[in-house]
Protein backbone atom coordinates (compact mmCIF):
# COMPACT_ATOMS: atom_id res chain seq x y z
CA UNK A 1 0.00 0.00 0.00
CA UNK A 2 1.27 3.48 -0.85
CA UNK A 3 2.32 5.56 2.19
CA UNK A 4 -0.29 8.29 1.67
CA UNK A 5 -3.15 5.82 1.22
CA UNK A 6 -1.93 3.87 4.27
CA UNK A 7 -1.94 7.06 6.33
CA UNK A 8 -5.41 7.98 5.03
CA UNK A 9 -6.76 4.53 5.96
CA UNK A 10 -5.21 4.75 9.45
CA UNK A 11 -6.58 8.27 10.01
CA UNK A 12 -10.04 7.18 8.87
CA UNK A 13 -9.98 4.21 11.25
CA UNK A 14 -8.94 6.46 14.15
CA UNK A 15 -11.64 8.97 13.22
CA UNK A 16 -14.28 6.33 13.95
CA UNK A 17 -13.15 6.03 17.58
CA UNK A 18 -15.12 7.92 20.20
CA UNK A 19 -12.21 9.91 21.60
CA UNK A 20 -12.47 13.30 23.28
CA UNK A 21 -10.23 16.11 22.08
CA UNK A 22 -7.88 15.56 25.03
CA UNK A 23 -7.42 11.91 25.86
CA UNK A 24 -5.01 9.66 27.70
CA UNK A 25 -4.14 5.98 27.59
CA UNK A 26 -7.16 4.86 29.61
CA UNK A 27 -9.59 6.66 27.31
CA UNK A 28 -7.78 5.30 24.26
CA UNK A 29 -7.95 1.74 25.58
CA UNK A 30 -11.65 2.15 26.39
CA UNK A 31 -12.38 3.58 22.91
CA UNK A 32 -10.59 0.71 21.13
CA UNK A 33 -12.30 -1.86 23.39
CA UNK A 34 -15.70 -0.33 22.57
CA UNK A 35 -14.88 -0.32 18.85
CA UNK A 36 -13.90 -4.00 18.75
CA UNK A 37 -16.32 -5.28 21.40
CA UNK A 38 -13.69 -6.97 23.57
CA UNK A 39 -12.09 -6.10 26.88
CA UNK A 40 -8.47 -4.92 26.67
CA UNK A 41 -6.01 -5.51 29.50
CA UNK A 42 -2.52 -3.98 29.59
CA UNK A 43 0.22 -5.36 31.81
CA UNK A 44 3.78 -4.17 32.34
CA UNK A 45 6.24 -7.05 32.60
CA UNK A 46 9.99 -7.49 32.40
CA UNK A 47 10.59 -8.36 28.75
CA UNK A 48 14.32 -7.63 28.58
CA UNK A 49 15.14 -11.27 27.94
CA UNK A 50 12.23 -11.74 25.55
CA UNK A 51 12.23 -11.49 21.78
CA UNK A 52 10.04 -8.34 21.77
CA UNK A 53 9.28 -5.20 23.78
CA UNK A 54 5.54 -5.58 23.27
CA UNK A 55 3.25 -8.57 22.90
CA UNK A 56 -0.46 -8.99 22.27
CA UNK A 57 -2.46 -12.14 22.92
CA UNK A 58 -5.84 -12.36 21.24
CA UNK A 59 -8.61 -14.36 22.91
CA UNK A 60 -12.24 -14.75 21.86
CA UNK A 61 -13.45 -12.37 24.59
CA UNK A 62 -10.45 -10.14 25.35
CA UNK A 63 -7.09 -8.82 24.26
CA UNK A 64 -4.06 -8.79 26.55
CA UNK A 65 -1.19 -6.40 25.87
CA UNK A 66 2.17 -6.92 27.56
CA UNK A 67 4.72 -4.12 27.43
CA UNK A 68 8.23 -3.60 28.77
CA UNK A 69 8.00 -2.28 32.32
CA UNK A 70 11.59 -0.97 32.24
CA UNK A 71 11.04 1.19 29.15
CA UNK A 72 10.61 4.95 29.40
CA UNK A 73 7.02 6.21 29.76
CA UNK A 74 7.11 7.51 26.18
CA UNK A 75 8.33 4.15 24.85
CA UNK A 76 5.68 2.33 26.90
CA UNK A 77 2.99 4.58 25.42
CA UNK A 78 4.29 3.84 21.89
CA UNK A 79 4.28 0.08 22.56
CA UNK A 80 0.73 0.18 23.91
CA UNK A 81 -0.45 2.34 21.00
CA UNK A 82 1.22 -0.08 18.55
CA UNK A 83 -0.48 -3.12 20.09
CA UNK A 84 -3.82 -1.26 20.24
CA UNK A 85 -3.37 -0.51 16.55
CA UNK A 86 -3.05 -4.25 15.84
CA UNK A 87 -6.36 -4.74 17.67
CA UNK A 88 -8.05 -1.85 15.89
CA UNK A 89 -6.81 -3.07 12.49
CA UNK A 90 -8.06 -6.59 13.32
CA UNK A 91 -4.64 -8.13 12.73
CA UNK A 92 -4.71 -11.82 13.54
CA UNK A 93 -1.10 -12.02 14.69
CA UNK A 94 1.79 -13.23 12.64
CA UNK A 95 4.20 -14.62 15.23
CA UNK A 96 5.14 -18.26 15.05
CA UNK A 97 6.31 -18.89 18.61
CA UNK A 98 8.33 -21.87 17.40
CA UNK A 99 10.66 -19.37 15.74
CA UNK A 100 11.45 -17.55 18.98
CA UNK A 101 11.12 -20.09 21.81
CA UNK A 102 12.29 -23.55 22.64
CA UNK A 103 9.79 -26.41 22.99
CA UNK A 104 10.19 -26.32 26.80
CA UNK A 105 9.51 -22.57 26.91
CA UNK A 106 6.49 -23.05 24.66
CA UNK A 107 5.12 -25.84 26.88
CA UNK A 108 5.32 -23.56 29.92
CA UNK A 109 3.68 -20.69 28.04
CA UNK A 110 1.00 -22.53 26.08
CA UNK A 111 -2.52 -21.36 26.68
CA UNK A 112 -4.77 -23.12 24.19
CA UNK A 113 -7.41 -20.38 24.40
CA UNK A 114 -5.05 -17.92 22.67
CA UNK A 115 -6.28 -17.29 19.12
CA UNK A 116 -3.29 -15.29 17.90
CA UNK A 117 -0.15 -13.49 18.96
CA UNK A 118 1.43 -10.29 17.70
CA UNK A 119 4.85 -9.23 18.92
CA UNK A 120 6.64 -5.98 18.26
CA UNK A 121 9.88 -7.33 16.80
CA UNK A 122 10.36 -5.71 13.39
CA UNK A 123 8.60 -3.52 10.86
CA UNK A 124 8.93 -5.70 7.78
CA UNK A 125 5.37 -7.00 7.38
CA UNK A 126 2.34 -5.05 6.20
CA UNK A 127 0.67 -5.60 9.59
CA UNK A 128 3.65 -4.14 11.45
CA UNK A 129 3.90 -1.14 9.14
CA UNK A 130 0.17 -0.47 9.46
CA UNK A 131 0.28 -0.85 13.26
CA UNK A 132 3.26 1.47 13.64
CA UNK A 133 1.71 4.09 11.34
CA UNK A 134 -1.52 3.95 13.34
CA UNK A 135 0.39 4.14 16.64
CA UNK A 136 2.29 7.20 15.46
CA UNK A 137 -0.97 8.90 14.46
CA UNK A 138 -2.49 8.02 17.85
CA UNK A 139 0.41 9.68 19.67
CA UNK A 140 0.16 12.74 17.39
CA UNK A 141 -3.51 13.09 18.30
CA UNK A 142 -2.78 12.55 21.97
CA UNK A 143 0.01 15.13 22.18
CA UNK A 144 -1.54 17.73 19.89
CA UNK A 145 -4.79 17.47 21.81
CA UNK A 146 -2.94 18.11 25.06
CA UNK A 147 -1.36 21.31 23.69
CA UNK A 148 -3.65 22.71 21.01
CA UNK A 149 -7.32 23.68 21.28
CA UNK A 150 -9.92 21.55 19.53
CA UNK A 151 -10.41 22.43 15.86
CA UNK A 152 -14.12 21.62 16.25
CA UNK A 153 -14.94 22.38 19.91
CA UNK A 154 -17.88 20.42 21.30
CA UNK A 155 -17.81 21.04 25.04
CA UNK A 156 -17.86 24.41 26.79
CA UNK A 157 -14.27 24.08 28.04
CA UNK A 158 -13.10 23.25 24.50
CA UNK A 159 -14.88 26.35 23.16
CA UNK A 160 -13.17 28.54 25.77
CA UNK A 161 -9.78 27.00 24.91
CA UNK A 162 -10.36 27.69 21.21
CA UNK A 163 -11.50 31.25 21.90
CA UNK A 164 -8.43 32.22 23.93
CA UNK A 165 -5.78 30.15 22.17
Amino acid sequence: MHASSLRDACEERLGRLSLPHRFGEAQLIDAVAAAVGRKIVCEAIDMRSAFACGLRKRYSDREVIYYEKNASPLHQRQIIAHELAHILCDHKGDVDLNDVMSDDELADLMDWSVLGVSARTSYETEEEIEAETTATLILQLMYRGAVLPASRPREADERWDALFA
